[in-house]
């Protein structure tokens, strides 16, 4: 029996860019497009091309990366200033191997250290809201559409 790949988390660099892009596109296009106004999908895409990656990843903004010991890219967690998780992918082959979780933890782990960070903030896809709400987050408002047409869930998480 072959032994189940090693995951490995590090963030996210320039050249990781373009697999970054294709996993958010696929896992996007499998749960967060079905039950979204057709028009919301070109601008939601495009935000995943890995020219726009790229250019977030130099401008500051952390892509925490969950890795196989291959190099693929599985899971992706991006936070901006610190305190909004606005990218949070995991590969359909991964699901229910922790690897949500441990993005998670390091990507707050990461903003409470780097910037002290109590409050956090995103917006959900109705697909995701039970994965928030284990993580701690609360609704923090009524479904909203973003000016895409995409709707989302506002979410936040106080920390003591």
């Amino acid at each position: 029996m072959k032994p189940a790949p090693r995951i490995r988390y590090r963030l996210g660099r320039p050249p990781d860019a373009r697999a970054i892009g294709e996993l958010a596109r696929r896992v996007t296009r499998r749960w967060i497009l079905p039950g979204q106004p057709l028009a919301a999908a070109p601008p939601l895409l495009a935000g995943m091309r890995a020219w726009v990656i790229r250019r977030k990843i130099i401008a500051g903004q952390r892509f925490h990366l969950a890795c196989l010991d291959d190099g693929r890219v599985v899971g992706v967690a991006a936070m901006r200033d610190d305190s909004h998780l606005f990218q949070f992918f995991v590969d359909t082959r991964w699901h229910g191997h922790g690897i949500a979780r441990q993005l998670w933890q390091r990507t707050l782990r990461d903003a409470r250290q780097r910037a002290g960070t109590r409050h956090f903030t995103l917006n959900s896809s109705a697909m995701a809201v039970p994965v928030y709400l284990h993580f701690g987050f609360l609704p923090s408002g009524p479904l909203k559409a973003k000016d895409t047409g995409l709707v989302v869930q506002p979410m936040r998480l106080d920390l003591p």
